[in-house]
């Protein structure tokens, strides 16, 4: 499973939205969730990085949002029918089993 141009793009623009929204920069995402500067510099630009990282982020971003209360910035290319398909192809990292682990 790849992402086209427009779907990098696309991926990006929420992930930099939901990140902002959250009010979280990019050590926080390294500390909480054990990834370096350019794993997650990859993954906010959606650019060579591991999709697993992609979804992680997106998942921690998603989580924070919600257990604040704040309504996060849907994911157009990022959906439950997206994961459906990328677990075929990737194992998922669960949040829960990552944040235990830092």
């Amino acid at each position: 499973m790849s992402l086209n141009k427009r779907e990098r793009a696309a991926t990006s623009e929420e992930l930099h939205a939901n990140l902002e929204l959250a009010g979280l920069g990019v050590a926080d995402l390294e500390r909480a969730l054990g990834l370096d500067d350019d794993r997650i510099e990859g993954v906010l630009g959606v650019t060579g990085a591991d999709p697993v990282d992609v979804w992680l982020v997106r998942d921690y971003l998603e989580r924070v949002l919600l257990e604040r209360g704040v309504k996060p910035r849907t994911f157009t290319v990022l959906t439950p029918a997206a994961r459906v398909a990328a677990e075929k192809w990737f194992a998922l990292y669960d949040v829960d089993e990552v944040l235990k682990e830092q």
